[in-house]
C-alpha cells in the first residue's frame, strides 16, 4: 500500500509537470489559454489511496492585447471566441486572431481554416445577420459610376459689391474675374470614370439677385447662356430661371445632363462658401480595408469609397471549460460545453474586437516557475519515499534469511 501511494503521488507530480511544461511552452502563442492541474486525495485507508487525478482545468481569463502591423490580426477583448472551418468543413473555435488573405480572398488563419462571420447582401450592401458564413473579401476594382446629380452647398457674400452686367462693354468671361463674383468648382464623372470639372460662376447683379454661368472642362455653357437665383430677406433662394426647379441646373456634360441642386444656396454677409456631394466615382483601386470593435470588415478604395464586406461573429458557450481542445491551439464544443450562441461582437454576452492586434496567452512565467517548484519538490519527496520504503522491505526480506 506505501508503495501505491508513493506511485500516485510521483505520478501526480509528473502530471502536474507536464501541465506547467506545456503552459510556459506556450507563453508567446496568441491567444493561448494555459491550464491547471487538479488531483484530489483518498479520503479512505480502506479502499483506493494516495493521489487520484481528477483532471486538468482550462483558464479563459483574458490576455494582455499587443499592437501588431497586420490589418487582419483581431484580438478579442472580452468574451467569445472566433469560429473557423477546415477543409474538411469541421468547425473550431479559437481566439488565435492571427489571420490573412488566401489567393481566394478567404481570410484563414496560419493552417488555412476559414473565419467565419455574416456575409453582405449584394443588392443592398448591408449585413445578412443569420447564418455564419466564410469570410471573404473581394480585392477586385470598383467599377465607375456616371455622375447624374450633384447635391450643392452654397453661401454666397452679400456684402460684394454690385456688378453692372447691363454697362456697356460689359461681357462675361471666364478668364476675367472681373466679371464674376464667386466661382466654384465640382468633378464628376462619365460611365467610363473619366472625371469632367464643372466649373458654375456667380455675379451679384442686384442686392438679392445674382447670374449663374457655368463651364464644362473650361469651355462655356452656350445653352442657357445664363441661369439667375434670387434670394429672400431671410437669405434662403427664393426663386431661379432657367432652372428645371428653383435652384436646379442641367448642366450637360460628355455623357448627358448632370442635375446640379441649388435649393439649399443662401445669401449671408459672411464668407463664400461651395461644396458638393455628387453620387458618380471614378474607377476604385482597393487601397486597404480595416475592421471595426463591431467586426465589420470595410474595403477603402482610391476613389474615397468604402465596400463592407462582412462581419465577423463571435461564439460564447454556457460552460467555456467544458469545451474540447484540439490541436493548433483550437476547440470544439462538447455537451459539457452546450453549443455555440453565434452573435455580432459586443452583443449575446460577447466582447468587442480590437483590430491590428493580437492576444497574448494568460500564462504568468513567475506563477508557473512557483508550481514547477512545488511540483518538483513533490516529486523528489515521494521519489525519496520509495526508496525509504524499498530499504525497510529491504530489511524485512534479510530478516527472513
Amino acid at each position: 500500500m506505501a508503495f501505491q501511494i508513493d506511485t500516485s503521488s510521483i505520478n501526480s507530480a509528473s502530471k502536474r509537470l507536464e501541465v506547467i511544461g506545456n503552459n510556459v511552452a506556450n507563453a508567446n502563442t496568441v491567444g493561448f489559454k494555459g491550464s491547471d492541474f487538479d488531483d484530489v486525495l483518498a479520503t479512505s485507508m480502506s479502499g483506493d489511496v494516495g493521489t487520484k487525478k481528477a483532471g486538468t482545468r482550462q483558464s479563459f481569463t483574458q490576455g494582455n492585447i499587443t499592437a501588431s502591423s497586420n490589418p487582419l490580426d483581431v484580438a478579442i477583448s472580452g468574451k467569445g471566441m472566433f469560429r473557423v472551418v477546415g477543409a474538411d468543413g469541421g468547425v473550431a473555435y479559437t481566439r488565435n486572431g492571427q489571420f490573412k488573405l488566401d489567393k481566394n480572398g478567404s481570410v484563414v488563419n496560419a493552417t488555412g481554416d476559414k473565419l467565419t462571420g455574416f456575409g453582405v447582401d449584394p443588392k443592398t450592401g448591408s449585413i445578412v445577420a443569420g447564418v455564419s458564413i466564410p469570410l471573404t473579401i473581394n480585392q477586385t476594382d470598383l467599377r465607375p459610376i456616371a455622375t447624374t446629380a450633384a447635391t450643392m452647398d452654397l453661401t454666397v457674400d452679400s456684402r460684394q459689391p454690385v456688378i453692372d452686367t447691363a454697362a456697356a462693354g460689359y461681357s462675361f468671361s471666364l478668364t476675367d474675374p472681373s466679371t464674376y463674383t464667386h466661382s466654384t468648382t465640382t468633378t464628376v464623372y462619365d460611365k467610363l470614370g473619366v472625371a469632367t470639372d464643372v466649373q458654375t460662376y456667380f455675379t451679384k447683379t442686384s442686392a438679392t439677385d445674382w447670374e449663374v454661368h457655368a463651364s464644362v472642362n473650361g469651355q462655356l455653357v452656350q445653352t442657357p447662356a445664363k441661369w439667375t437665383f434670387s434670394f429672400g430677406a431671410n437669405g434662403a433662394l427664393a426663386s431661379s430661371t432657367g432652372t428645371t426647379s428653383t435652384g436646379a441646373l442641367s448642366i450637360p456634360v460628355s455623357d448627358g445632363f448632370v442635375n446640379f441642386d441649388f435649393s439649399k444656396a443662401t445669401q449671408f454677409g459672411s464668407t463664400f462658401k461651395a461644396s458638393a456631394v455628387q453620387d458618380g466615382s471614378g474607377i476604385g483601386q482597393m487601397t486597404g480595408y480595416k475592421i471595426g470593435s463591431d467586426g465589420v470588415i470595410t474595403n477603402r478604395y482610391s476613389n474615397g469609397k468604402s465596400v463592407v464586406q462582412g462581419q465577423i461573429t463571435l461564439a460564447n458557450f454556457k460552460n467555456l471549460e467544458g469545451l474540447n481542445p484540439t490541436e493548433n491551439n483550437q476547440w470544439t464544443e462538447s455537451v459539457g460545453s452546450g453549443p455555440a450562441v453565434l452573435g455580432k461582437p459586443g452583443e449575446s454576452g460577447t466582447g468587442s474586437l480590437e483590430a491590428s492586434a493580437t492576444e497574448d496567452a494568460n500564462i504568468d512565467l513567475t506563477t508557473e516557475m512557483i508550481k514547477m517548484i512545488s511540483a518538483q519538490r513533490v516529486y523528489q519527496a515521494a521519489a525519496e519515499m520509495v526508496k525509504k520504503h524499498d530499504e525497510i522491505m529491504q530489511t524485512v526480506v534479510n530478516i527472513g534469511h
